[in-house]
């Protein structure tokens, strides 16, 4: 339960409740995320302080209810990555997109478990290995209106204007290939 949702069970605006009770609330209530901007407390724990009856333990850190909802750090931590990519996976459908809640998405460690223990472990894979064919840099083609353009220099001198009409191609092509000309030319 957010403060908010604790406001409201105690049948109080938020300002009230936490001008009034939320700092007695706070030292007897643990929060369940304390790196957490959303602070989010136990529902048992939360409605006994209400009720003004004994509170009850807090729940094992390690043992996971499942109704509990898991934020993307802590479902990133159960697969081994990282929070982005548990948002990007749930944009892609490789992860359920989670439930919306207090502004944020939340996962049930049901998918979260059921992804980790998928045989599509796309999350595992390293990517593409050395040696991989699709690896390669790619190869120098040359072009053969170079050799002619070379051949045109050692005869007459030729404008980028005259290669363009030419050999009907842009400006920018015709720099290209003239500058090119000129390199194989000196050499």
């Amino acid at each position: 339960m957010t403060e908010e949702d604790i406001a409201t069970a105690s049948g109080l605006p938020v300002y009230t409740w936490r001008r009034r009770h939320g700092a007695d609330f706070r030292a007897r209530v643990p929060v369940l995320n304390p790196r957490e901007r959303l602070r989010l407390y136990d529902a048992a724990q939360a409605t006994a302080h209400i009720k003004r009856v004994p509170i009850p333990a807090s729940p094992a850190d390690d043992v996971l209810h499942p109704d509990d909802l898991l934020s993307d750090k802590e479902a990133g931590a159960a697969l081994g990555i990282d929070a982005t990519t548990v948002r990007a996976y749930a944009t892609t459908g490789y992860l359920p997109a989670g439930t919306e809640r207090h502004g944020r998405t939340w996962w049930t460690p049901r998918s979260i478990t059921a992804r980790r223990d998928s045989p599509d472990q796309r999350h595992h894979d390293p990517g593409r290995q050395p040696g991989d064919p699709g690896n390669r840099s790619p190869r120098h083609r040359h072009d053969p209106r170079v050799t002619e353009v070379s051949a045109l220099l050692l005869l007459e001198q030729v404008t980028t204007a005259e290669i363009a009409e030419r050999y009907q191609v842009g400006q920018r092509t015709a720099q290209r290939l003239l500058a090119a000309a000129r390199t194989v030319s000196e050499d």
